[in-house]
């Protein structure tokens, strides 16, 4: 039914829809609460929200949160049926509903505890994060550089401050979209930061960099 798109489990509450190339549609990742299924970005292939309801047969409430405003992310949402929404305030100017993400927001639903959080972001400002049981941590496209005159490159600052916030998550795999695999270890993630921030030129504002 969906040849292009593969369900992944990642754990017994955790599974994620694969990223396509055409459309362009980034991981979407579910998560099974005892109440609520949570999904984390929504992606722009078509067949996501069929695929949504039929692994939901006894349609629970749907909540979701968003990455970040990319249509990748979030082109399925208003195909989806959601009882909340998250996201941050640049990707609040695109859905204009739901809560704007300015600080940690904790949930508890069964044995499932989510830890939403803003993070600072080269790619896209009001980017938000959701981990999991401080056992997975999904950062969307949060570590990617941004595009500046025809050149991929992270503001400094905003990196420097992500490394910082990365470091104090309890979580030792990081998810990063359109990335295989799609875990990462925490080190590994950081490594890579830290290596791009120390390319930086005393004074300058911006770091030449890849993803």
């Amino acid at each position: 039914m969906y040849d292009e798109l593969k369900l992944i489990k990642i754990d017994e509450n955790i599974s994620y829809i694969s990223p396509t190339e055409n459309p362009l549609s980034a991981n979407v990742v579910i998560i099974q609460c005892e109440n609520d299924i949570w999904l984390y970005d929504v992606g722009s292939h078509p067949d996501i929200p069929a695929m949504i309801d039929f692994i939901n047969p006894h349609k629970k409430r749907v909540n979701v949160v968003l990455s970040h405003f990319h249509r990748d992310h979030i082109c399925n949402l208003e195909n989806i049926k959601y009882d909340k929404l998250y996201q941050g305030k640049m990707t609040y100017r695109y859905t204009n509903e739901g809560e704007i993400v300015e600080g940690d927001i904790f949930i508890e639903d069964g044995d499932v505890r989510l830890h939403i959080f803003p993070i600072p972001s080269s790619h896209a400002r009001g980017s938000v994060a959701l981990e999991v049981n401080e056992t997975c941590c999904f950062l969307g496209d949060s570590v990617y550089a941004m595009e500046k005159e025809s050149q991929r490159v992270y503001n400094a600052g905003l990196l420097q401050e992500q490394i910082k916030i990365l470091k104090k998550i309890p979580s030792n795999k990081f998810m990063l979209s359109h990335k295989e695999p799609f875990a990462m270890s925490k080190d590994a993630v950081i490594k890579w930061l830290e290596d791009i921030y120390s390319r930086r030129e005393k004074n300058e504002a911006y770091i030449k960099g890849e993803g």
